[in-house]
């Protein structure tokens, strides 16, 4: 048989592993970006090594660059806090994280798209994500309750603006609604869409978790902020949408705002 008339290799899904269609940028099953949306077409068995990294780092370097971005800000962030206890300083730092996160969202935006459509609500899925959220809050509560009985000092998120005397309203918009839309857009949604076109759907997932807790800066909350990280990333692969682990995120952030206004 001559070489044309051989089959040609299909790429499949990296997160359902089904067969794509022809051309096709998007996966017909999941939605997941296909990875010649980002990188080319996927190598073939006995494709040249080097062209096989070269697609694989051009994967890589948007989620290191973003991560990396993300964390100078927060380290510079830290600095400026030591001399000067002010919330514009915290304001500032989340418009400069949003500005970037925002910047590299629309530069791939293509490959985004599927995870900023209407998740998945069969009743399997959303009993398994409900329940998954509560154990998590539950979990979380009793991790920084095991904390605070241990009498380990935590950031106050709300004690910069009570002390500018600044409207509450303004803490839930800044402190807990802000961080989580921004965060999950840069973590699960950048970051980790292109760290499975690098690594696969699992190593991606594991690696934007451990990335999300070295960001905080604070080994005290390395555990809780990995789980976090993969709590809000299994959202977002079975639901297949960045807005459950949005939800949560910004519910989290509320109660634990709401409680050192009201409760401490």
């Amino acid at each position: 048989m001559p070489e044309s008339a051989l089959p040609a290799e299909r790429a499949s899904c990296s997160r359902c592993q089904r067969v794509l269609k022809a051309h096709a940028r998007y996966c017909s099953h999941c939605g997941h970006a296909a990875h010649r949306s980002l990188d080319g077409p996927a190598a073939a068995p006995g494709a040249d090594p080097e062209a096989g990294f070269n697609r694989r780092w051009a994967a890589l370097r948007p989620a290191g660059w973003l991560f990396g971005l993300l964390l100078a800000t927060t380290f510079a962030l830290g600095l400026v806090e030591r001399i000067a206890h002010s919330p514009w300083v915290q304001v500032s730092a989340g418009a400069i994280d949003a500005l970037v996160v925002l910047a590299f969202a629309l530069a791939h935006s293509r490959a985004l798209a599927p995870l900023l459509g209407l998740p998945r609500w069969d009743r399997r899925t959303s009993g398994l994500l409900l329940a998954l959220a509560l154990g998590f809050i539950a979990a979380m509560s009793g991790y920084f309750a095991i904390l605070q009985h241990l009498g380990i000092p935590m950031i106050r998120m709300s004690e910069d603006f009570q002390a500018a005397g600044w409207p509450v309203g303004s803490m839930f918009v800044l402190v807990s609604i802000m961080p989580a839309v921004i965060e999950e857009l840069g973590f699960r949604g950048v970051i980790q869409s292109h760290l499975e076109h690098a690594l696969g759907a699992r190593e991606a997932w594991l690696t934007q978790a451990a990335l999300f807790s070295v960001l905080h800066l604070s080994p005290i909350i390395f555990p809780s902020h990995f789980v976090m990280g993969l709590v809000f990333g299994f959202m977002r692969l079975r639901s297949r949408s960045l807005y459950p682990g949005m939800l949560l995120h910004a519910s989290w952030n509320a109660l634990a705002l709401s409680q050192e206004l009201y409760m401490s």
